[in-house]
């Protein structure tokens, strides 16, 4: 449950940890001490991006490359929180003088691309709002983001995110309809805020391979500034998850993934706290499969009912400062369901590529593929500093 998102135009995170048993009582979150930020034009427009990956048809349609799964095996890949500081912002504005567009994320998202691609579901974190219409971009405490991040995020390969957590609200009500609808436009589903309550009372639900998958999301609180209204985005309790969980497979859902914006800041190990939410969730037939977002850094997997939770992915990108090198380590988990004789599925133990962020090109690196780049040998050093630290937490998980 992730105290704060802080880190400014410095990128440097400076609001204390808060518990799990804090923020599920909705207490509220003192507010930081603001950091100075670079504002930048709000002049960007939902304009078509250079692929970094996909060719030929496929770049015009936005469409994956072909899958070799059927509906007996489906794979379920998640990745860390985008949380794009205004330093980030400003290498996708780079990366678009390049391209020929205002802002170009899905350059720095290119060496992850393939991997994301590569499932049969890619579920990513969106972490802070799009800028609405004719107001400026921002950083901590109250992100606004270019609308061109959610054409970086389609043209990455995700098909859908979790768009709840603690900054859900830093633009109210105009800046979750402005997430929202940029995401819309880019084709990407999203699960844990809404712009109106019938579009909150929907199960938000997508079929891979014939199958019917839930993705539910939900966050600890919006640091003491909630919506206009509830239903504008879910906050974390426990009976209302399983009810939301049931409601789903009742719907036709085979198989329910819950997103979870929770956690401490900064902590590697993951809370008491956490662990019995997610020991009794995964006790319900109705979830098959936790993704946990908010510490900004990685925390273990960990395994209930022979099904898991992935306490917390890490930060995919973002820049919170160099005296806190794990805020550079992600992660991106691909968990195999496979049909069994009674027609339910279930999980395989997930499998972990280390990913990290180099804030000095603004590209995330999939940490195995550029230690044996020759074109990366200046920031090899970190890179294993970063493996290190991603195998210290998620242990035999990790691959490559």
């Amino acid at each position: 449950m992730g105290g704060d998102h802080n880190g400014g135009m410095a990128d440097r995170a400076v609001s204390p940890s808060r518990s799990l048993a804090i923020l599920l009582s909705f207490a509220a979150l003192a507010t930081a001490a603001a950091l100075v930020v670079r504002n930048t034009s709000a002049d960007a427009r939902l304009a078509p991006v250079r692929p970094a990956v996909l060719n030929g048809a496929q770049r015009a349609a936005g469409a994956k490359p072909a899958s070799a799964s059927n509906d007996a095996h489906i794979t379920i890949t998640a990745t860390g929180e985008i949380l794009p500081h205004p330093s980030v912002v400003q290498h996708a504005r780079t990366f678009g003088r390049q391209s020929g567009v205002p802002y170009d994320f899905a350059a720095l998202f290119a060496p992850i691309a393939t991997v994301v691609q590569r499932a049969d579901l890619a579920i990513c974190h969106l972490e802070v709002p799009v800028a609405p219409a004719g107001t400026p971009l921002s950083g901590y405490p109250n992100f606004a983001i270019p609308p061109d991040i959610a054409i970086g995020i389609h043209r990455t390969g995700w098909d859908r995110c979790s768009t709840v957590s603690n900054h859900t609200n830093d633009r109210g009500s105009a800046g979750i309809k402005a997430t929202l609808d940029a995401l819309d436009a880019a084709k990407v589903g999203h699960s844990g805020s809404a712009r109106t309550a019938a579009e909150s009372a929907k199960v938000p639900m997508v079929e891979v391979h014939g199958v019917k998958v839930a993705q539910l999301a939900y966050a600890w609180g919006f640091n003491g500034a909630p919506p206009a209204a509830p239903w504008m985005a879910n906050v974390i309790d426990g009976d209302r998850i399983l009810a939301d969980a049931h409601r789903a497979k009742a719907a036709g859902a085979t198989i329910v993934v819950v997103s979870l914006h929770w956690g401490t800041e900064y902590d590697p190990n993951g809370s008491a706290q956490q662990r019995a939410l997610a020991e009794r969730l995964l006790a319900s037939p109705d979830v098959d499969l936790i993704i946990g977002h908010g510490p900004h850094v990685l925390q273990p997997i960990v395994t209930y009912h022979h099904k898991y939770a992935l306490l917390s992915l890490g930060n995919i990108i973002a820049n919170q400062g160099k005296k806190r090198p794990s805020t550079y380590d992600g992660a991106v988990a691909t968990i195999t369901f496979t049909r069994a004789a009674d027609g339910t599925y279930r999980s395989s133990a997930p499998t972990v590529q280390a990913t990290w962020y180099d804030s000095a090109s603004g590209r995330v690196w999939l940490v195995s593929a550029a230690l044996t780049d020759p074109q990366r040998a200046a920031i090899r050093s970190s890179l294993r500093a970063s493996l290190a630290r991603t195998r210290s937490v998620l242990g035999a998980y990790v691959v490559g």
